[in-house]
């Protein structure tokens, strides 16, 4: 009986904590090159059992007491482009990450829907200034022109070259929120694709998500019902438990 309990409790954690990621990627599905997450179950709390009869042990099989979240991760998988017709829009065709100087240090983002500071660099809005392959961007204006390495020329001038970061495993970035991530080893890619007036979307897909929000609710909600029956007869054993 009890083990009951902690099945179907540890079924309502584990679904809630589904829920929590599928609901950030739904609000994150208009963010520009956002990665959507997923998420792993695992069997927590192995048992042998095994049958008893006359002094002899029989063993039946394996069970759990519960399962439980394995980890978190992000896929990385490129959204769609779209094409805005924006002189500071860019997007990466392939793998990479464009990097953006903080205060804090390098962040490492998919977004680049960038815009000019006041003092004439080029910015990912909120986050910092975006990194060229020699140091800093500072266009001065947004009347710029690009080709597809991400070479920048403003007023008939090359003002810097968009850098693209890659990295050897990707599964050890860590996100910040909103697109972004940090991360160590970051390497210079070689011959990107940057395309210019673009910006890559999200890659969620909607339908997908709606459904397994759907799924994790039922899966939730069964978990719920059975823990309330598992109570009432509990509650009723211990009831006719003391009337003897």
């Amino acid at each position: 009986m009890v083990r009951g309990f902690y099945t179907l409790a540890s079924g309502m954690i584990t679904q809630n904590r589904v829920l929590d990621v599928i609901s950030n990627n739904i609000s994150n599905a208009d963010t520009v090159g956002f990665k959507k997450s997923d998420m792993t179950t695992k069997a927590f709390g192995d048992l042998l059992i095994e049958r008893v009869k006359n002094g002899s042990r029989t063993p039946i099989g394996h069970t759990t007491l519960m399962n439980t979240v394995d980890k978190t991760y992000t896929d990385y998988s490129q959204g769609g482009l779209n094409q805005t017709g924006r002189t500071l829009d860019f997007a990466i065709n392939g793998s990479g990450f464009f990097g953006v100087q903080t205060d804090s240090g390098t962040v490492y983002t998919r977004s680049g829907s960038f815009n000019v500071d006041s003092d004439g660099y080029l910015v990912l809005k909120g986050k910092g200034r975006v990194l060229g392959r020699n140091g800093l961007i500072r266009p001065g204006t947004d009347d710029i022109t690009s080709d597809d390495a991400g070479n920048i020329l403003a007023d008939g001038k090359n003002v810097g070259q968009i850098a693209v970061y890659t990295f050897a495993d990707e599964d050890a970035l860590k996100t910040t929120g909103e697109g972004v991530y940090t991360g160590g080893n970051a390497v210079l890619l070689n011959n990107p694709k940057v395309l210019w007036k673009y910006t890559e979307g999200s890659n969620v897909d909607m339908a997908q998500e709606m459904t397994n929000a759907i799924s994790s609710q039922r899966e939730l909600q069964s978990c719920s019902q059975a823990l309330k029956m598992y109570d009432q007869i509990l509650d009723e054993a211990t009831t006719q438990i003391g009337k003897i």
